[in-house]
């Protein structure tokens, strides 16, 4: 019986028409179905960077403008990991030091290929076990975030409620004193403005307490406009000194999923959202949050921010975790990354469409309640 054939996207940047032959004939002797894209220069590999994924690289190490250290680069600036095997037909000792000091997988000599087979079995074996291990990490991340707000929210309830709730009742007494006892109606404005603050701060309370639902909370119908409301309250002294918020709900929308897992959603994307608008002109710019269904048995959510705009090659790292383009300090980089881990668990998907000077949009696309029996 013949073994199965392991599927291989590799990008070859190689200039010799004889050295892609015999490298890709010595990977199909290894066991490899090699799918290729060959590219010579610097231009030729940022276009293929971005058109990915790639399983491996292969790179000579000269090249026309350039050298496979060099390639390496681009590679590492664009916060990629996969696995760059370095291969020459004379590359000296001090050369192959710096390669491996640089971060390059390995490197081999085109007289000697019959190493490579087994080389790049191992640094593809060493990239899952990465992948797996950032995996892991994002989600301690995400488990210590949830505990650490969560234990926070349960605090702020049992702290506020019960004084909060003895106020409530005593600012409606005076509202509504027997008729022997009624207020100067300037002294019912102050009182009613008073009773109207501590409603606020109630609905605060219920809001945040939205964070300290258990993470193991089952997935169901879900309000998801109550969740949007529960959030933008929340991100409001975040907002109001960006930009106008607006908000433009079509029709009812009960999606599948969590409140607390919503809410982390889309609290993130506000946040994003006000954090990218620059200081100053608020009444120029705009945060509108967008609902409406969608064909078949889906729920649409968008963010709309009138900021500078995202980059397209960084449309898709800027969901890898730990990379962010704020500075140093600001934000761990995970954030979008866990958005689109919780909409994925949930069936959903998120993305975004933007363009430099034109503003961002994420979206969130959740599967409608009615259509997730």
């Amino acid at each position: 019986m013949t073994a199965q054939r392991q599927r291989l996207r590799l990008l070859l940047i190689e200039d010799s028409s004889d050295d892609e032959e015999l490298l890709l004939q010595e990977l199909g002797t290894s066991g490899y179905d090699v799918s290729h894209t060959l590219v010579m220069t610097r231009e030729e590999l940022s276009r293929a960077l971005e058109a990915g994924p790639w399983d491996a690289i292969i790179s000579d190490y000269r090249l026309p403008g350039f050298t496979g250290l060099e390639a390496f680069s681009l590679v590492q600036q664009r916060g990629l990991d996969i696995p760059f095997l370095l291969v020459s037909g004379t590359i000296g000792e001090d050369t192959a030091v710096a390669a491996m000091k640089a971060g390059v997988h390995d490197f081999l000599l085109k007289d000697r290929l019959g190493r490579l087979g087994p080389a790049l079995a191992r640094e593809l074996r060493e990239a899952v076990v990465r992948a797996e291990r950032r995996k892991m990490q994002e989600q301690l991340l995400l488990s210590d975030r949830l505990a650490a707000l969560g234990m926070l929210a349960a605090g702020v309830a049992h702290e506020i409620n019960n004084p909060l709730s003895s106020l409530l009742v005593h600012l409606d007494l005076a509202l509504n004193p027997p008729e022997e006892r009624q207020l100067h109606p300037e002294e019912a404005q102050v009182v009613r403005s008073a009773f109207e603050c501590a409603v606020h701060i109630r609905d605060i309370v219920r809001d945040i307490k939205i964070f300290a639902r258990p993470d193991s909370e089952q997935f169901g119908p879900t309000e998801l406009h109550r969740v949007l409301d529960s959030v933008l309250r929340m991100a409001w002294h975040q907002v109001i000194h960006k930009a106008r918020l607006v908000k433009d709900y079509q029709g009812s929308a009960t999606v599948h999923g969590s409140e607390a897992r919503l809410a982390q959603i889309f609290l993130n994307l506000v946040i994003n959202a006000a954090q990218a608008i620059p200081e100053g002109q608020r009444d120029q710019q705009e945060i509108r949050v967008v609902t409406r269904p969608e064909v078949p048995d889906s729920i649409r959510v968008e963010i709309h921010d009138t900021g500078p705009g995202i980059p397209p090659e960084l449309h898709e790292r800027i969901f890898e975790p730990f990379f962010t383009t704020k500075p140093v300090g600001v934000g761990t980089g995970l954030g979008l990354s866990i958005c689109r881990r919780i909409a994925t668990e949930m069936g959903g998907h998120i993305g975004l469409k933007s363009q430099p000077g034109q503003g961002s949009l994420f979206w969130v696309l959740l599967r409608s309640a009615q259509g997730s029996s």
